[in-house]
């Protein structure tokens, strides 16, 4: 599913992407994404620290001075200055959803759209199956496709592909499904009457 995201931190990104453009351009652009990335992936993985940011016990000053002690030198300033502002302004907990805002909005910028790949193994994804998506993608939609690989266990087996709000559901379950809905619907009667021809006859019949 595509994370939803929240006004308040698109604001935010918004205002960090600026900045990181006028530090260095599109290259400074995707690396501060890149560190946003790795920053949620820390408070996804870290309970402490998520609980740390969404804390009401925890006055705002104290909260900036262990923000900065926890990540000066492993976040750039810019980044650091913003988680700062946002958590002066009471908007600390909403620091895990800058990363995804500021992905939304760079993607935009620079064409690109996310699009993730369902599959019962999950990543990595095969290279063959994603040059394909991107091929199609670029084809289509004229945006280069940022592959992400999600692993649904109860897949039968075959794919998913989400792209934004869509999802193209090539999974094995919906092919039977589909086959079911096709026996009870138009090909019913013709197929029942095969299958009850084939029971009654003690297992001869044509198919």
């Amino acid at each position: 599913m595509p994370a939803v995201i929240d006004e308040a931190c698109l604001v935010y990104a918004s205002a960090l992407r600026e900045l990181a453009e006028g530090a260095g351009g599109r290259a400074k652009e995707i690396e501060v994404g890149e560190e946003l990335d790795s920053l949620a992936a820390l408070i996804a993985r870290d309970a402490g620290f998520a609980a740390f940011l969404r804390s009401p016990i925890i006055d705002a000053e104290r909260r900036g001075e262990s923000l900065r002690r926890i990540l000066s030198g492993k976040v750039s300033d810019l980044i650091l200055r913003t988680l700062l502002v946002m958590n002066r302004r009471g908007r600390s907990a909403e620091i895990a959803g800058l990363a995804p805002a500021y992905r939304a909005l760079l993607d935009a910028r620079l064409g690109r759209v996310a699009v993730e790949v369902v599959t019962p193994a999950g990543p990595p994804i095969d290279e063959s199956l994603a040059a394909l998506v991107r091929e199609r993608v670029r084809s289509t939609l004229g945006k280069e496709a940022v592959i992400e690989g999600r692993k649904d266990s109860r897949m039968i087996g075959g794919i998913k592909i989400r792209i934004g709000d869509v999802l193209i559901d090539g999974s094995v379950a919906t092919r039977l499904r589909r086959m079911s809905e096709e026996l009870v619907g138009r090909g019913g009667p013709e197929v029942r009457g095969r299958f009850e021809s084939f029971v009654e006859g003690g297992g001869e019949g044509t198919t």
